[in-house]
């Protein structure tokens, strides 16, 4: 298989690897957890989404901090976050999926983001 050129262009194939594995889910209630930084090898922010089917909205929680992927007390909460909605499955990015910044939100649609410039590579 051949090689991302860029930053983006292996951003945009994890995310869709990782879309594909939750699209291919039929086990329910998923819990979903990504990893989201300023670049591709460091994570401040773990977003875990908990979907009940694929016909219902997510419920959605994040957590943040510098070393988020290492805090303890992070890891406990996401564990009993999961087991609050009885969770039956777990799909986890393997990666830094994207920068902690939303699109629409901390920036434009459709534009790089202006605080993380190594995902603008």
């Amino acid at each position: 298989m051949a090689q991302p050129s860029s930053v983006k262009a292996l951003t945009q194939r994890r995310k869709d690897q990782f879309r594909d594995l939750i699209s291919e889910n039929s086990t329910f209630p998923l819990a979903t957890i990504t990893y989201h930084g300023p670049s591709p090898a460091k994570a401040t922010k773990i977003v875990v989404g908990i979907l009940k089917s694929k016909e219902i909205e997510p419920v959605v929680k994040e957590w943040v901090g510098e070393d988020i992927a290492e805090d303890v007390l992070s890891a406990r909460e996401i564990s009993l976050f999961i087991k609050e909605h009885e969770v039956a499955r777990v799909l986890t990015s393997e990666w830094v999926l994207s920068c902690p910044h939303e699109e629409g939100v901390d920036f434009p649609v459709g534009e790089d983001c202006p605080h993380c410039l190594d995902w603008q590579k």
